[in-house]
């Protein structure tokens, strides 16, 4: 094989991976102004959420997208933590799963048992899941 094709393949298999790394990029950027675009309208409609609410005699929890269905597979009353079998946690970008989180009020712990459908949101508190609001699913 000459030089000149050598280099030819070479400057071909360059501009191809330029090529991919260009379209990578480009596909992550928007990937990046569709998250921010959904965030923003998630806090648009935030705002406006009082509003809606009191036009709409739907009820709370099926209004509140910030909570999380799921059912308690466990108690642990005295370190107040609770084993939940949860659906998606969207704004953690968590996948459904069985896991434990403590309670941010571990006395709550108390009042759930085995086997109750819950709907909770929970936070990410210095690289700890922790649960700011449980309430029954009903």
């Amino acid at each position: 094989m000459s030089t000149f094709s050598t280099l030819r393949r070479l400057g071909c298999a360059a501009g191809l991976l330029l090529g991919l790394t260009t379209a990578q990029a480009q596909a992550q950027a928007q990937a990046q102004a569709q998250a921010q675009a959904q965030a923003q309208a998630q806090d648009h409609a935030s705002h406006h959420a009082p509003a809606a609410a009191a036009s709409s005699p739907a009820p709370a929890a099926a209004a509140d997208p910030a909570l999380t269905e799921g059912v308690i597979t466990r108690v642990d009353a005295r370190s107040g933590k609770l084993t939940i079998r949860h659906g998606a946690i969207t704004h953690l970008d968590m996948p459904p799963m069985t896991m434990v989180f403590g309670l941010q009020d571990a006395q709550q712990a108390a009042q759930f048992k085995p086997g109750d459908q819950v709907r909770f949101r929970v936070e990410d508190q210095a690289g700890t899941l922790v649960i700011t609001r449980i309430q029954p699913a009903s």
